[in-house]
């Protein structure tokens, strides 16, 4: 999580709510925050803790907290474990310091993760009422859903995608508002001495 310490003049000094403090408090120390809430459905791969004391929701999901203050999209990802949720945001995260979320956004740019063996795309996030912390802190900021493929690589509004709107719930439009320029593009984030670092085994399923 880079270049922090010079974001944070535009974060609340306190709030009398302990988990909003709490918040504030990673931010400051982390330059952002990953919250997880729910959990994924027992037929996935990967399963998630559960939430608090409270209805879960029918997928859980996971975002960010204060990417925002770095000029960059909250993000979120849907259907998830939280602990590889955490890995791919925080990777994402780094990336948009590097990369214009916008350009990604209406190219449909296809991005290979190192941390977990899966293409993911990004797409501007509409409905966005369950990211309470990001909506609270950063309540005018843009938000992007990350997406992943099902086993076959399609994506949800492509042909032969095979699973259920509950596994992923897609929360937005697949580009932005303005039409996309030239054809869908693959993103290489794999540069350096990290080329030749092995990625570790985790996978994203659907059955």
């Amino acid at each position: 999580m880079s270049d922090h310490a010079a974001a944070i003049r535009g974060l609340p000094r306190w709030h009398p709510n302990p988990l909003i403090r709490s918040t504030i408090e990673t931010i400051r120390r982390c330059g952002w925050q990953v919250t997880s809430v729910g959990e994924v459905d027992d037929g996935f791969d990967i399963r998630t803790r559960s939430g608090a004391e409270q209805s879960l929701p029918e997928c859980g999901y996971s975002y960010t907290a204060g990417l925002s203050l770095h000029s960059i999209p909250e993000l979120s990802i849907y259907g998830v474990d939280p602990l590889t949720a955490t890995h791919i945001l925080n990777e994402l995260g780094a990336l948009l310091h590097r990369e214009d979320w916008r350009d990604l956004v209406a190219a449909q740019t296809d991005i290979p993760l190192q941390t977990v063996a899966v293409t993911v795309r990004l797409i501007e996030q509409l409905d966005h009422d369950e990211l309470l912390l990001a909506n609270l802190l950063f309540p005018d900021h843009p938000k992007l859903q990350v997406v992943w493929p099902d086993d076959h690589g399609h994506l949800p509004w492509e042909d032969g995608y095979t699973l259920l709107p509950m596994h992923q719930p897609v929360k937005g439009m697949p580009q932005l508002l303005d039409p996309p320029f030239g054809e869908p593009r693959l993103l290489t984030t794999e540069y350096g001495p990290d080329r030749a670092r092995p990625r570790k085994g985790r996978r994203i399923s659907g059955h």
